[in-house]
């Protein structure tokens, strides 16, 4: 398991054991990890239907930009990356001002600040191009060639 994946299931350890709350969790990906926060009011939302169905076409480029995703529903469900938990989503909801009733798509860059906040389907082509102009990820790029 490489270093960064090793960090992030600590991560998911620990928040299996302990219910984190929305400040833990995202304080354990800062420097690690680029994170999608997906809020959506429930599963069966259209737009988060079609959020998902855009990134599953990409998984590999996600993985390449070290980004995690984060399915936050009002129903008290969260997932990250796919992985199911129980009683934390509240936290997300008030950490990040976000209604119930709306979805959301935001990006938190490595640093923990927020570089892309819609409240509508993000494309790949915006989202990477976002992520490919920002200073750490050409400095990747450039270390990786």
């Amino acid at each position: 398991m490489t270093k960064k994946w090793g960090a992030v299931a600590l991560l998911l350890a620990a928040f299996e054991v302990q219910s984190a709350d929305a400040e833990q969790l995202m304080t354990g990906l800062a420097w690690e990890k680029r994170v999608l926060l997906i809020f959506a009011p429930d599963a069966q939302a259209k737009l988060l239907q079609r959020q998902d169905a855009v990134i599953a076409a990409v998984r590999a480029e996600m993985i390449e930009r070290d980004m995690a995703v984060i399915r936050v529903s009002a129903a008290g469900r969260l997932s990250i990356d796919g992985v199911s938990h129980d009683d934390a989503s509240a936290s997300f909801y008030r950490r990040f001002g976000t209604a119930r009733d709306r979805f959301r798509v935001m990006l938190v860059g490595k640093d923990g600040t927020v570089k892309l906040d819609r409240h509508g389907v993000v494309s790949t082509a915006e989202l990477f191009a976002l992520i490919d102009s920002m200073p750490m990820r050409r400095y990747e790029m450039l270390r990786d060639e």
